[in-house]
């Protein structure tokens, strides 16, 4: 008799021991409220279901190594889930030595910054700085002219060739490492004239016929921003972006003097980078403020070309507008359009506006390959887990 009480005592202990566990599993945190600007709410409030967040996580607790540094979701202009993870820190091609990863952080965007650079450019044009895409990239920088010279196609390229990354121009700075001096990016931060090394790189291509993704392309964009403005990028940045966006904390890597690197290494925190991809999904505006007009939100984000008719491995995207990648997600019978800022290693903001969704990822796959693709996080776990 003893012994059939004592079972029954163990077993009922055990069944208040799950029950413990079970509430406990039955809710995902809600995100701080910090004073940042964010309102946050529950997932279920916002027609989400936690159980395939839970299912994420046990993923990622699999895998252990995943490099996944922080994942953030909003939904419906609410911060509904937010989780860090830690990290190797990485600035300018190689680790800092500095290790974990919190929302207090800011971590590079890597080339998620080119999007940054759109939407500045954009700016520019909404504020009467740039009268029009069309214009002629070399009439900005008249004191090459003689460059045109040497090589008269140049005068043909315009802005949008190097939005959409058609400018023709020779780049590569992947072929050899960031150690080796002949590495174009190597070779741009270290030359005496940075700006005219990139105008006078030879153009491989007739402006304009094929799509080649290079970070010379930005780098003359973010000049011509800064020539027309008046203004350093990241002043401008600051002013009529960042500020408004409610932004306080970001940093921008110099190349030379007033010269930035608007390709990339552009450091926010998670929560501002989903700031700014709700700007975008918004088209445009942030708590009712306007900060870029919706027809160049429209225009950056739509598909000017699918870089896959171009050679190159983009099989995790199928358009490219302004410095916005597209990509369509196909979960059960649904097609969900996207457009997104996309960074190596892993660095993301993806805006999914049949959804009223931006995710942002940020993760260390620099020179390994990834456990867990971003991408796959959103197609497998994120959008089914919309009711």
């Amino acid at each position: 008799m003893m012994k059939i009480l004592g079972l029954l005592v163990a077993l009922w202990l055990l069944l208040i021991s799950l029950g413990c566990n079970s509430s406990k599993k039955n809710a995902i945190p809600i995100p701080d409220a910090v004073g940042d600007g964010w309102d946050v709410a529950s997932l279920d409030s916002v027609g989400m279901d936690e159980g395939k967040f839970f299912n994420l996580l046990d993923r990622l607790e699999r895998i252990g190594d995943h490099r996944i540094h922080a994942i953030l979701v909003v939904r419906d202009e609410k911060l509904v889930f937010e989780r860090y993870f830690p990290g190797r820190k990485f600035n300018l091609g190689q680790y800092t030595g500095g290790t974990g990863y919190d929302r207090n952080d800011l971590h590079v965007l890597c080339s998620a910054t080119k999007s940054v650079t759109s939407a500045l450019l954009g700016i520019a044009i909404d504020q009467g700085h740039i009268s029009s895409l069309e214009q002629k990239v070399y009439d900005f920088f008249p004191e090459y002219a003689d460059l045109l010279t040497q090589a008269p196609a140049k005068g043909k390229m315009t802005i949008q060739h190097l939005l959409t990354m058609t400018s023709g121009l020779t780049y590569d700075d992947e072929t050899l490492p960031y150690t080796d001096p002949n590495n174009d990016m190597v070779r741009f931060f270290t030359s005496s004239d940075p700006l005219g090394f990139l105008l006078a790189k030879p153009l491989h291509f007739e402006p304009g016929a094929v799509f080649e993704y290079a970070n010379c392309n930005t780098n003359i964009l973010g000049e011509i921003i800064r020539k027309s403005a008046r203004q350093r990028v990241d002043e401008f940045a600051k002013e009529h972006l960042f500020d408004p966006l409610g932004i306080l904390e970001h940093q921008w890597q110099t190349v030379r003097g007033d010269i930035l690197l608007c390709s990339g290494d552009l450091h926010l925190k998670p929560r501002d980078m989903a700031k700014f991809g709700l700007l975008f999904l918004n088209r445009g505006e942030w708590k009712g403020t306007r900060i870029v007009s919706s027809a160049w939100c429209d225009a950056s984000t739509a598909t000017f070309l699918n870089p896959n008719q171009y050679g190159g491995n983009y099989s995790w995207a199928d358009g490219y507008g302004y410095q916005w990648w597209q990509k369509t997600y196909a979960v059960g019978s649904r097609r969900h359009p996207s457009f997104f800022a996309a960074g190596w290693g892993g660095q993301n903001i993806i805006a999914i506006p049949d959804l009223d969704m931006v995710i942002v990822t940020t993760a260390g796959n620099w020179y390994d390959p990834e456990p867990i693709s971003p991408f796959e996080i959103v197609s497998d776990y994120i959008i089914p887990a919309v009711k």
